[in-house]
């Protein structure tokens, strides 16, 4: 959805609410594509400071879908979506500061798609659990441990320790 902001532009010290919806499919986060599949419906809040500054704000959620960090099922997340945005206005245009490399404006529309795909890149969880206490696959026979016990033996030796296990193994009695 883009929202063309000249209207915007007579609308000086004054509040203006525009409905407003994110129309994005999909998100790619470290080069994988996860799908959103929803995301509620919100309004933005544009507030022109005496010709000088637009402001821009509202918030929202976003629902994706991504794999468990350790069982790789896949786990519906809710990522917050809160917008707070300052755009200069020079000569009847508007302008963004580009310096994290997101152009958020362009002939004067607001590319609200990008706007709200950038919040939720920044807003994406650092790490995603289908329950605290998951499993986990399992390291030797990769089965999905919260589905099933497979009874493998897990237990990882210290590597110096090596020496000792075969000491203790030519002295095991019969």
């Amino acid at each position: 959805m883009n929202i063309d902001l000249s209207f915007l532009l007579e609308k000086e010290n004054m509040p203006t609410d525009v409905d407003a919806s994110y129309e994005g499919k999909s998100i790619t986060i470290r080069g994988c594509e996860y799908p959103i599949t929803a995301v509620e419906p919100f309004k933005l809040t544009f507030y022109n400071d005496e010709g000088k500054k637009l402001f821009v704000s509202g918030k929202t959620s976003a629902l994706a879908v991504c794999p468990c960090d350790r069982c790789l099922s896949d786990v519906e997340i809710s990522v917050p979506v809160s917008v707070n945005e300052e755009l200069d206005i020079k000569n009847d245009t508007f302008s963004y500061n580009e310096e994290e490399g997101v152009t958020l404006v362009e002939e004067n529309t607001l590319l609200l798609d990008d706007l709200i795909a950038n919040e939720i890149l920044m807003n994406w969880p650092a790490k995603v659990l289908c329950g605290e206490d998951c499993k986990g696959i399992c390291p030797v026979c990769g089965v999905n441990r919260n589905e099933k016990d497979c009874g493998c033996d897990t237990v990882v030796l210290d590597p110096k320790m090596q020496q000792f296990q075969d000491v203790f193994k030519d002295f095991k009695e019969v």
